[in-house]
């Protein structure tokens, strides 16, 4: 017995793809060849005006490219440990369902990295307070957190006597620094919202940051904050949008058991076409299968779901039909035969005044026309009579020469198609009848004789 391997969703196969971007040291890039996120590489005997220009230009044209926040973070985070030789990098990112600053990528030159997902700021942290707050005695004048200047303040000995609520409050930033060995905290902006932070370690070679580098960091991290917030955006539009197909899928399963329950309903009022709306739609579904590729069948697109509904409320219109010209034990009169040709007007004007109904309306109205115009109730012709309602009519015909009537003996199956075949060009469109050949050749109409559970298209 095979198993059947469940094949991943598109955006597990980007996650996979991004995670073996990271592994990468050369060959897969987004940018043409590179690994790293910003094609502009920076010398190695230090970072020049013009170096922090190019890298933030490459940095800005290459952040917008990704649709997911946590992919762009990988990749910032891989390019400053590769680039800029710090001893790790890692940046908490705002999750509003959880409602915490959570770290979201950690990577370190010397092999120091930080458990992803270990930690998680809440809005009350006395870090994120800082940022949140704008706490200029904190931050310095680049508006970067430095750990050298928390360690000043709490060795100024006037803050200590002075300012106790002061100095505890750098105690417990410096804590939470230490927690992320951290030597500077970058804030992410975006207008006023603190996205994230971006963390970086002391440098490999012991220096402190330059003022040139510490402006570096600030202007990367608000481009990441731009980049951030629209992947951000993106990612929830799309999330809204699978949200609205579930809620669709969902409603239009209820509606069409709704549609199955009113047509069984219906036929149980008949009792010599019992089960008669379910076999239609099955012969439906197995002809459309076989219109698939059909040239003349290309001009009707999107036909499947109407064919669908409409051949489930194809007869709902013998609603309006008294029961005793339904039921009577017998062949109908002139004048009880009119009264049921009624049924697709009544059908269709049932179903017309609602919106979403009204190409069904159409189809239902029309499914009795024949292929040469002596069809009713509008006497239509050709491709004048609408596609679904073609299919219904061959439908619809061979469930009713197979199954018994108070006036006649049903038709063996044999017969029924030979009937078809006959009325190919008069009473039916030749391209359904064929179509409907095909199916039962394959075997398909036979096994949905009876069937119950075959309404899908």
């Amino acid at each position: 017995m095979s198993a059947h391997k469940k094949i991943p969703s598109w955006g597990k196969l980007q996650d996979w793809f991004v995670e073996k971007l990271m592994d990468n040291q050369g060959g897969v890039s987004p940018i043409g060849g590179n690994p790293n996120l910003f094609n502009a590489p920076l010398p190695k005997e230090g970072l020049q005006k013009q170096d922090y220009q190019s890298f933030l230009e490459a940095a800005s044209r290459t952040m917008i490219r990704f649709k997911k926040p946590e992919h762009l973070i990988k990749m910032i985070v891989k390019t400053i440990d590769e680039q800029l030789k710090v001893m790790h990098t890692a940046v908490l990112l705002y999750k509003e369902e959880k409602k915490n600053y959570i770290l979201i990528d950690s990577k370190g030159a010397t092999g120091m990295k930080i458990p992803v997902g270990f930690v998680r700021l809440t809005v009350d942290n006395p870090l994120i307070r800082v940022f949140s707050e704008k706490n200029s005695f904190f931050i310095s004048e680049t508006g970067i957190l430095n750990y050298d200047d928390i360690i000043c303040g709490l060795r100024n000995r006037n803050i200590l006597e002075l300012q106790p609520d002061l100095y505890d409050n750098l105690l417990a930033v410096k804590k939470q620094m230490d927690l992320l060995k951290a030597a500077l905290c970058v804030p992410c902006y975006f207008k006023r919202d603190l996205l994230g932070i971006l963390v970086l370690g002391e440098k490999t070679a012991g220096e402190s940051f330059s003022r040139e580098e510490m402006g570096f960091f600030v202007t990367l991290a608000n481009d990441a904050a731009m980049a951030i917030a629209n992947a951000q955006l993106i990612e929830n539009l799309q999330q809204r949008v699978e949200e609205i197909k579930e809620l669709y899928i969902n409603e239009h399963r209820i509606f069409i058991h709704t549609a199955i329950a009113l047509a069984a309903a219906i036929d149980a009022r008949d009792t010599y076409t019992h089960g008669h709306t379910e076999r239609v739609t099955n012969y439906c579904v197995s002809i459309a299968k076989e219109l698939d590729g059909v040239p003349e069948v290309s001009q009707y697109k999107d036909y499947r779901e109407t064919l669908q509904i409409a051949s489930l409320l194809h007869d709902v219109g013998k609603i309006g039909i008294p029961d005793y010209i339904l039921n009577k034990n017998g062949r109908l009169t002139p004048e009880e035969f009119e009264e049921i040709k009624k049924h697709s007007i009544i059908g269709a004007t049932i179903l017309q005044p609602i919106k979403e109904l009204s190409d069904v309306a159409k189809e239902v109205r029309s499914h009795q026309e024949c292929y040469d115009g002596s069809g009713y109730p509008d006497g239509l012709a050709g491709n004048d009579i609408p596609f679904v309602a073609r299919i219904i009519a061959v439908a619809d015909a061979f469930d009713a020469m197979t199954t018994n009537r108070p006036y006649r003996k049903k038709k063996t199956v044999e017969e029924a198609i030979q009937e078809l075949k006959a009325k190919s060009g008069t009473q039916f469109d030749p391209i359904i009848v064929s179509a409907f050949l095909l199916a039962y050749e394959k075997g398909n109409i036979l096994n949905n004789h009876g069937s119950k559970d075959n309404h899908n298209l």
